[in-house]
This record gives C-alpha cells, structure tokens and sequence, in this order.
C-alpha cells in the first residue's frame, strides 16, 4: 500500500507553525510586569508570583475580560449602576488608540496567560511554593506505577 504525502506536508507544516508560536511581548511604551516574567521562570516560587501578580493590580487598572465584553455585546441585563459603568467603559475604550490600546491588549493576554498558568501548576505546588519540574512529576509518577505492580504481584 502507497502511502500519500501530502498527510506528512499538512503535520509538517502544523508543526512549524506552532513551534513559531511566542509570547507576545511587551509594548515599547511600558515596562513588562514582574508577575509575567515570574510565571516564565521555571524555579519561581509560585506564591510569590501570585504575590506580584495581586500587587501589580492594587495600583493598575485591570483590563475588561472577556466575560464582560460577551454580556455587553449580548446586551443582558444589569443593574442601573452596572449599566452606567459599561457606558464609561466603552467610552474609555472608544478613547484608547495607539499605545494605549496595545498596552491594554497586552495586559489582557498577559493576565489570562498567568491565570492559566496559576490554574494549572497548582496541583503541583508544595507546601514551601516550589513548583515541581516535569522530571519531579515523571518521578512520581514512575514510583506510584512501580507500587501498583507490587500491590498486584502480591
């Protein structure tokens, strides 16, 4: 049986495109927080990047998620209050051109990117915020794996 290349030219080509994936970086006009360089260190102590993560936030204003922006555009129903600030936001927004729009797209990536990432190293925190490596969680692994085989052998 033949086998056909164009299968192999479509996951070559998938390949290189995703391995051309990077971060997007920072605009010229703002310095990269702490929290985002932090969540790239794979020997950061996890608290402590949530620590610069929640201080960064105590004095930025934190960019619209996306949940905000689906219920605006779907026009649900909110309180007066709730409806008046929507207002002043989307004025803001319709304001923020250039720079300003990047550094608030940036952010918005940025903070999504680390909430994930807060998310999905958790399991993996210990007690001290060391995060364990890929070969410590392959350790584990390899042990519970060998202690099974015992458990059945006996």
């Amino acid at each position: 049986m033949k086998s056909h290349p164009i299968p192999f030219l479509v996951f070559f080509v998938f390949g290189l495109c995703s391995s051309a994936i990077v971060a997007q970086p920072a605009p010229a006009s703002m310095a990269t927080p702490s929290w985002v360089t932090m969540m790239e260190d794979p020997l950061v102590n996890y608290f402590d990047a949530l620590n610069a993560y929640e201080n960064y936030w105590k004095t930025h204003a934190r960019p619209p998620g996306e949940e905000e922006e689906m219920e605006q555009s779907l026009g649900n129903t909110k309180k007066s209050v709730d409806v008046e600030k929507d207002r002043e936001e989307k004025v803001k927004k319709k304001k923020l051109k250039g720079a300003s729009l990047e550094e608030v797209e940036y952010l918005k990536y940025q903070t999504k990117r680390f909430e994930n990432w807060a998310r999905e190293v958790k399991p993996w925190v210990q007690d001290n915020g060391h995060i364990l490596s890929d070969e410590e969680r392959t350790a584990i692994w390899q042990k519970q794996q060998e202690e099974i085989r015992q458990q059945e052998k006996k």
